[in-house]
């Protein structure tokens, strides 16, 4: 292997990158192997098929043979192939020898000359830099890309051929793995960790990154990739985050008549079940099922009575905090079949609705049915600008008009009528037009009403900045005239 067989070092280098390429084009198998498809073969009676499933299962020990092996080989290719190889190119491409095993330092200071001011050291140094890149370039090309790459696209092919070499070098290196295992986990447990705790773990931002991965590469489709970050997204989300507010519930009046209630359900409500309030929303009182409404009603003493004072009409209402974590009320009710939850605030106040439709469209978006008058919170005018709801979601403002706001606007405000709120420090009167802008975009307020922001002209600001300055007069000149009004001042 030294200066006297440099073909014996490339052959044996050659040979290494093909075991390196055989244990990782392995790891690379068993990580993408169907599972399923082994178990029918090893169901068939395929032994091979049967044992790469077991080391699917409990890859421990496998792992830490390819461990063992490709760190050695990488040990014994620095130590051992690369001076050889280094001596080999030496001896075609110089016309002297300049020591494969001797410091080059040490010869230079004896000759009486620095190292650094001698041809010679940097043609060794330059040697020693190609022939490392070189040997880099084929081990990680041929020996670990490529070989995971193929192993990824045919895994069980490449498991069921690696497999023997793999067998054969884990029992060779079996005592050293265990060695290696023991003191590991006794090192381990000197600091509170436990090996056997970590084996097979896998985080969710593990899963994450392979979802991500497989989108990148055409396996998953984009609402697939959405579907399951919503999933995972599930569990930091609270009540709060997804209810339908207060403002926007569909409610009974428990003193109205049954008659009252099922033309009122009939005629003008969307949904199968609904509240119902005594003294105010703040009383809920129990859930009117349309089912039990129409049943009742069959009877004629039942119609004129109300909602409220007949038995067995009403189900219970449950409720909930507002903190409550979406992921375990999901699982809570499945379980206990509840489709509806009354969500309230700290003080005890109705603060919304939340039902299962709710959740579920947290995972996959929006759900319609016939009955379902699709909201169009935003409109795009043919002039460029766009006429958007106060409700709009703040999300879906960012995502249009291709604006990012600062993290704690964002994680505060739901909608854009509470944004353009915080941001004028008050809610604008009726037939009142202030203007914001922000993001390279002027908000005008077209409509407000019922306390809120309900109407919202969204226009470019062009780069001369000189619709900002109007809209800030235009601002300050409307603050200004409603102060007068309300003073007194204005004739």
């Amino acid at each position: 292997m030294d200066d006297g067989y440099p073909p014996v070092s490339i052959l044996i280098l050659i040979g290494f990158i093909l075991l390196e390429a055989v244990f990782y084009g392995f790891g690379s198998a068993i990580q993408n192997v169907n599972e399923g498809k082994l178990e029918e073969e090893a169901a068939g009676g395929n032994k091979k098929a049967a044992r790469l499933l077991e080391i699917v299962n409990r890859p421990v020990r496998f792992v830490h043979t390819i461990q063992v092996t490709t760190h050695l080989m990488g040990m014994i290719i620095g130590a051992a192939i690369l001076p050889a190889m280094i001596g080999m190119v030496e001896r075609r491409f110089l016309f002297g020898k300049v020591l494969a095993w001797v410091d080059p330092a040490q010869v230079m200071a004896a000759a009486g000359t620095p190292w650094y001011r001698n041809p010679s050291w940097w043609q060794w140094a330059g040697i020693l830099a190609l022939v490392t890149i070189f040997v880099l370039v084929l081990v990680i090309s041929f020996g670990i890309i490529i070989p995971k790459r193929l192993a990824a696209k045919e895994p069980e092919k490449w498991g069921y051929h690696m497999l023997p070499v793999v067998l054969f070098f884990a029992g060779v290196f079996l005592p050293l793995t265990r060695l290696i295992t023991l003191i590991s986990s006794l090192v381990l447990k000197l600091f509170g960790v436990d090996l056997a705790d970590d084996d097979g773990n896998v985080t969710e931002e593990d899963i994450m990154s392979m979802v991500n991965e497989g989108h990148e590469q055409g396996v998953l489709e984009a609402d697939e990739t959405e579907m399951i970050t919503n999933i995972f997204e599930l569990g930091d989300k609270e009540a709060a985050d997804i209810m339908t507010h207060r403002t926007n519930m569909t409610v009974l009046d428990g003193s109205m008549s049954l008659k009252e209630a099922v033309d009122f359900i009939l005629n003008e409500g969307v949904n199968t079940r609904y509240p119902v309030y005594g003294e105010d929303i703040d009383d809920i009182i129990g859930i009117l099922h349309m089912r039990d409404a129409m049943t009742f009603a069959e009877k004629e003493e039942n119609k004129d009575r109300m909602v409220m004072d007949i038995p067995g009409l009403l189900r219970e209402a449950n409720f909930i905090p507002e903190t409550r974590n979406i992921d375990t009320l999901f699982k809570e009710m499945q379980s206990r079949k509840i489709h509806m939850e009354i969500v309230v605030d700290e003080y005890g106040q109705t603060a919304g609705l939340l039902t299962m439709e709710d959740i579920l469209e947290e995972i996959v978006g929006n759900i319609m049915d016939e009955y379902d008058e699709e909201e169009d919170f935003i409109q795009a005018m043919e002039d460029g600008t766009f006429v958007m709801s106060g409700l709009t979601p703040l999300e879906d403002v960012m995502e249009t008009l291709d604006i990012e706001l600062p993290e704690e606007d964002s994680d505060t405000y739901d909608t854009l009528n509470g944004y353009l709120v915080s941001r004028l420090d008050r809610i604008p009167q009726e037939g009142e037009n202030p203007q914001v802008e922000f993001g390279g975009w002027l908000f005008e307020v077209e409509r407000a009403g019922n306390k809120m922001i309900e109407s919202v002209r969204v226009v470019p600001v062009p780069k001369s900045g000189k619709a900002a300055d109007r809209g800030k007069d235009s601002v300050e000149e409307k603050y200004d005239a409603v102060n007068r009004e309300y003073e007194g001042d204005v004739s």
